[in-house]
Protein backbone atom coordinates (compact mmCIF):
# COMPACT_ATOMS: atom_id res chain seq x y z
CA UNK A 1 0.00 0.00 0.00
CA UNK A 2 1.25 3.51 -0.91
CA UNK A 3 2.32 5.54 1.83
CA UNK A 4 0.86 9.06 2.67
CA UNK A 5 3.47 11.50 1.78
CA UNK A 6 2.47 14.18 4.42
CA UNK A 7 3.04 11.52 7.41
CA UNK A 8 6.75 11.65 5.96
CA UNK A 9 7.02 15.26 6.40
CA UNK A 10 8.82 16.79 9.13
CA UNK A 11 7.47 20.01 10.83
CA UNK A 12 10.56 22.09 10.52
CA UNK A 13 9.32 26.44 10.23
CA UNK A 14 11.38 27.61 7.37
CA UNK A 15 11.48 24.58 5.19
CA UNK A 16 9.01 23.06 2.74
CA UNK A 17 10.33 19.59 1.49
CA UNK A 18 12.06 18.08 4.83
CA UNK A 19 10.98 14.36 4.75
CA UNK A 20 11.66 11.39 6.52
CA UNK A 21 12.44 8.20 4.60
CA UNK A 22 11.62 6.07 7.36
CA UNK A 23 8.89 3.30 6.75
CA UNK A 24 9.59 2.94 3.12
CA UNK A 25 9.48 -0.79 2.80
CA UNK A 26 11.64 -3.66 1.15
CA UNK A 27 10.58 -6.64 -0.79
CA UNK A 28 11.82 -8.53 2.10
CA UNK A 29 9.32 -7.30 4.78
CA UNK A 30 11.86 -4.57 6.54
CA UNK A 31 11.07 -0.97 6.38
CA UNK A 32 13.50 2.07 6.91
CA UNK A 33 13.57 3.14 10.18
CA UNK A 34 12.40 6.61 10.94
CA UNK A 35 13.92 8.96 12.77
CA UNK A 36 17.49 8.63 11.00
CA UNK A 37 17.74 9.76 7.68
CA UNK A 38 16.22 12.88 6.72
CA UNK A 39 15.87 14.77 3.02
CA UNK A 40 15.23 18.20 2.79
CA UNK A 41 15.50 21.73 0.89
CA UNK A 42 17.68 24.65 2.00
CA UNK A 43 17.87 24.83 5.79
CA UNK A 44 18.35 29.00 5.37
CA UNK A 45 15.29 30.08 7.06
CA UNK A 46 15.26 26.85 8.35
CA UNK A 47 13.75 27.27 12.36
CA UNK A 48 17.06 26.20 15.07
CA UNK A 49 14.35 25.12 17.36
CA UNK A 50 12.74 22.76 15.26
CA UNK A 51 15.72 21.28 13.70
CA UNK A 52 17.33 20.68 16.93
CA UNK A 53 14.07 18.32 18.03
CA UNK A 54 15.48 16.32 15.11
CA UNK A 55 18.94 15.52 17.10
CA UNK A 56 20.91 15.81 14.07
CA UNK A 57 24.71 14.59 14.07
CA UNK A 58 25.34 15.57 10.70
CA UNK A 59 24.34 17.83 7.78
CA UNK A 60 25.63 16.87 4.35
CA UNK A 61 25.34 19.86 1.93
CA UNK A 62 25.11 18.75 -1.83
CA UNK A 63 24.96 22.75 -2.89
CA UNK A 64 27.46 24.33 -4.85
CA UNK A 65 29.76 26.76 -3.18
CA UNK A 66 28.18 30.06 -4.26
CA UNK A 67 24.71 28.73 -3.47
CA UNK A 68 25.59 27.80 0.20
CA UNK A 69 27.27 31.78 0.33
CA UNK A 70 24.50 32.92 -0.96
CA UNK A 71 21.96 30.91 2.09
CA UNK A 72 23.84 29.31 4.30
CA UNK A 73 22.55 26.61 6.16
CA UNK A 74 20.55 28.15 9.61
CA UNK A 75 22.51 25.76 12.14
CA UNK A 76 23.11 28.61 14.93
CA UNK A 77 23.72 26.54 18.10
CA UNK A 78 23.36 23.28 17.35
CA UNK A 79 26.08 20.58 17.53
CA UNK A 80 26.01 19.39 14.51
CA UNK A 81 29.05 18.36 11.95
CA UNK A 82 28.51 20.10 8.74
CA UNK A 83 29.47 18.45 5.38
CA UNK A 84 29.44 20.50 1.98
CA UNK A 85 30.11 18.17 -0.81
CA UNK A 86 28.72 19.92 -4.20
CA UNK A 87 26.84 18.19 -6.83
CA UNK A 88 27.79 21.36 -8.95
CA UNK A 89 30.54 21.02 -11.17
CA UNK A 90 29.81 22.65 -14.74
CA UNK A 91 32.00 20.42 -16.90
CA UNK A 92 30.35 17.66 -15.68
CA UNK A 93 26.62 18.70 -16.77
CA UNK A 94 26.66 16.19 -20.15
CA UNK A 95 25.04 18.94 -22.05
CA UNK A 96 25.06 18.24 -25.80
CA UNK A 97 23.18 21.53 -26.32
CA UNK A 98 26.51 23.69 -25.38
CA UNK A 99 29.90 23.73 -26.35
CA UNK A 100 32.14 22.69 -23.50
CA UNK A 101 34.88 25.56 -23.96
CA UNK A 102 31.32 27.85 -23.21
CA UNK A 103 29.83 25.54 -20.88
CA UNK A 104 31.11 26.65 -17.60
CA UNK A 105 30.89 30.31 -18.35
CA UNK A 106 27.27 29.57 -19.87
CA UNK A 107 26.62 27.87 -16.77
CA UNK A 108 27.64 30.43 -14.24
CA UNK A 109 25.38 32.90 -15.71
CA UNK A 110 22.59 30.77 -15.90
CA UNK A 111 22.63 29.47 -12.52
CA UNK A 112 23.12 32.83 -10.97
CA UNK A 113 19.51 34.43 -12.76
CA UNK A 114 18.42 31.45 -11.49
CA UNK A 115 19.17 31.91 -8.09
CA UNK A 116 18.38 35.95 -8.64
CA UNK A 117 14.61 34.53 -10.04
CA UNK A 118 15.54 36.02 -13.05
CA UNK A 119 13.50 33.65 -14.75
CA UNK A 120 13.37 35.77 -17.94
CA UNK A 121 16.85 35.82 -18.29
CA UNK A 122 17.07 32.25 -18.18
CA UNK A 123 14.32 31.79 -20.74
CA UNK A 124 15.86 33.84 -22.79
CA UNK A 125 19.28 32.30 -22.68
CA UNK A 126 17.94 28.59 -23.50
CA UNK A 127 15.92 29.91 -26.30
CA UNK A 128 18.23 31.74 -27.90
CA UNK A 129 20.97 28.52 -27.67
CA UNK A 130 18.04 26.40 -28.50
CA UNK A 131 18.33 24.35 -25.93
CA UNK A 132 16.39 21.12 -25.90
CA UNK A 133 16.31 21.97 -21.59
CA UNK A 134 13.99 18.71 -20.95
CA UNK A 135 16.85 16.62 -22.96
CA UNK A 136 19.79 18.49 -21.20
CA UNK A 137 18.27 17.36 -17.74
CA UNK A 138 17.94 13.98 -18.49
CA UNK A 139 21.42 13.68 -19.64
CA UNK A 140 22.06 15.60 -16.61
CA UNK A 141 20.24 13.01 -14.10
CA UNK A 142 22.64 10.16 -16.23
CA UNK A 143 25.43 12.21 -15.46
CA UNK A 144 24.94 12.19 -11.73
CA UNK A 145 25.35 8.55 -12.01
CA UNK A 146 29.16 8.51 -13.40
CA UNK A 147 30.43 12.04 -13.09
CA UNK A 148 29.27 12.65 -9.58
CA UNK A 149 30.09 8.88 -8.00
CA UNK A 150 33.08 10.26 -6.04
CA UNK A 151 31.17 12.57 -4.14
CA UNK A 152 28.27 9.91 -3.41
CA UNK A 153 30.54 7.82 -2.41
CA UNK A 154 31.55 10.54 0.11
CA UNK A 155 28.23 10.63 1.33
CA UNK A 156 28.02 7.11 1.97
CA UNK A 157 31.43 7.58 4.14
CA UNK A 158 29.15 9.65 6.14
CA UNK A 159 26.64 7.77 6.08
CA UNK A 160 28.61 4.81 7.14
CA UNK A 161 30.86 7.38 9.86
CA UNK A 162 27.66 8.20 11.37
CA UNK A 163 26.89 4.90 13.09
CA UNK A 164 22.78 5.17 13.35
CA UNK A 165 22.65 9.27 14.10
CA UNK A 166 20.26 10.99 12.66
CA UNK A 167 21.65 12.94 9.64
CA UNK A 168 20.17 15.28 7.34
CA UNK A 169 20.91 15.68 3.55
CA UNK A 170 19.39 18.48 1.10
CA UNK A 171 20.26 20.40 -1.88
CA UNK A 172 18.43 23.74 -2.94
CA UNK A 173 14.74 22.74 -3.29
CA UNK A 174 15.26 19.00 -2.08
CA UNK A 175 14.73 17.23 -5.98
CA UNK A 176 17.09 16.76 -7.85
CA UNK A 177 20.53 16.17 -6.42
CA UNK A 178 18.28 15.24 -3.20
CA UNK A 179 16.10 13.08 -5.02
CA UNK A 180 19.12 11.17 -6.75
CA UNK A 181 21.08 10.84 -3.28
CA UNK A 182 18.13 9.37 -1.99
CA UNK A 183 17.48 7.10 -4.57
CA UNK A 184 20.97 6.08 -4.10
CA UNK A 185 20.47 4.99 -0.27
CA UNK A 186 17.33 2.89 -0.77
CA UNK A 187 18.98 1.18 -3.63
CA UNK A 188 21.83 -0.16 -1.44
CA UNK A 189 18.81 -0.93 1.51
CA UNK A 190 17.01 -2.67 -1.12
CA UNK A 191 14.41 -1.15 -1.57
CA UNK A 192 12.15 -1.61 -5.04
CA UNK A 193 12.59 0.64 -7.81
CA UNK A 194 8.92 1.27 -7.83
CA UNK A 195 9.11 2.94 -3.98
CA UNK A 196 12.32 5.10 -4.93
CA UNK A 197 10.39 6.67 -7.85
CA UNK A 198 7.53 7.18 -5.57
CA UNK A 199 9.78 8.54 -2.91
CA UNK A 200 11.08 11.09 -5.68
CA UNK A 201 7.61 12.26 -7.29
CA UNK A 202 6.62 13.26 -3.47
CA UNK A 203 8.42 16.91 -4.21
CA UNK A 204 5.54 17.54 -6.56
CA UNK A 205 2.69 16.81 -3.66
CA UNK A 206 4.66 18.19 -0.49
CA UNK A 207 5.90 21.32 -2.20
CA UNK A 208 3.11 21.83 -4.39
CA UNK A 209 2.37 25.45 -3.56
CA UNK A 210 5.86 26.48 -4.14
CA UNK A 211 6.39 24.78 -7.28
CA UNK A 212 3.14 26.40 -8.67
CA UNK A 213 4.30 29.67 -8.02
CA UNK A 214 7.41 29.07 -9.76
CA UNK A 215 5.88 27.72 -12.80
CA UNK A 216 4.03 31.31 -12.52
CA UNK A 217 7.58 32.95 -12.66
CA UNK A 218 8.91 31.10 -15.42
CA UNK A 219 8.22 31.15 -18.89
CA UNK A 220 6.98 27.63 -20.23
CA UNK A 221 10.28 26.83 -21.78
CA UNK A 222 11.81 26.07 -18.24
CA UNK A 223 9.06 24.13 -16.48
CA UNK A 224 10.40 21.06 -17.31
CA UNK A 225 13.12 21.75 -15.16
CA UNK A 226 10.42 22.88 -11.93
CA UNK A 227 9.23 19.77 -10.21
CA UNK A 228 10.06 15.89 -9.68
CA UNK A 229 9.99 14.47 -13.63
CA UNK A 230 9.61 10.56 -13.68
CA UNK A 231 11.26 10.49 -16.68
CA UNK A 232 14.40 12.19 -15.58
CA UNK A 233 14.57 9.63 -12.10
CA UNK A 234 14.02 6.63 -14.91
CA UNK A 235 17.08 7.98 -17.16
CA UNK A 236 19.22 7.97 -14.09
CA UNK A 237 17.95 4.15 -12.95
CA UNK A 238 18.49 3.39 -16.69
CA UNK A 239 22.06 4.34 -16.10
CA UNK A 240 22.63 2.73 -13.35
CA UNK A 241 21.36 -0.72 -14.42
CA UNK A 242 22.97 -0.52 -18.27
CA UNK A 243 26.20 1.28 -17.64
CA UNK A 244 26.96 0.11 -14.51
CA UNK A 245 25.29 -3.16 -13.80
CA UNK A 246 22.53 -2.44 -11.20
CA UNK A 247 22.89 -0.73 -8.00
CA UNK A 248 24.38 -3.78 -6.49
CA UNK A 249 27.49 -3.76 -8.51
CA UNK A 250 27.51 0.39 -8.24
CA UNK A 251 27.50 0.40 -4.71
CA UNK A 252 30.93 -1.44 -4.93
CA UNK A 253 32.58 -0.14 -8.26
CA UNK A 254 31.59 3.49 -7.85
CA UNK A 255 30.37 4.22 -3.98
CA UNK A 256 33.10 2.17 -2.96
CA UNK A 257 31.23 0.13 -0.31
CA UNK A 258 32.50 -3.70 0.92
CA UNK A 259 29.92 -6.42 1.66
CA UNK A 260 30.42 -5.31 5.41
CA UNK A 261 29.78 -1.62 4.93
CA UNK A 262 26.39 -2.49 2.96
CA UNK A 263 25.52 -5.32 5.76
CA UNK A 264 26.19 -2.65 8.52
CA UNK A 265 23.73 0.08 6.46
CA UNK A 266 20.54 -2.03 6.46
CA UNK A 267 21.41 -3.58 9.90
CA UNK A 268 21.84 0.21 10.69
CA UNK A 269 18.79 1.77 8.85
CA UNK A 270 16.45 -1.20 8.84
CA UNK A 271 14.04 -2.85 10.96
CA UNK A 272 11.10 -5.16 10.94
CA UNK A 273 7.68 -3.67 10.09
CA UNK A 274 5.65 -3.15 12.97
Amino acid sequence: MAMNVFDQLVPVGGTKNLRDIGGIATPEGLVVRSGLLFRADTLHEAVVADLARLNLACVVDFRSEAEVERRPDRLDGLDVRWVNLPVDNPRSSGSQFVEKEDLPEFRVEMIQHWLNRDFEAVGRMVDERSIDIAGDRVKRYQSFATDFAPVFAEFFAELVAAMGRPLLYHCEGGTDRTGVATALVLGVLGVEREAVMEDYLATNTVAADELEELRQLAPPVLWPIIGARQEQMEAFLDHIDSECGGIDSYARSHLHLTDENIAQLRSTYLSSAQ
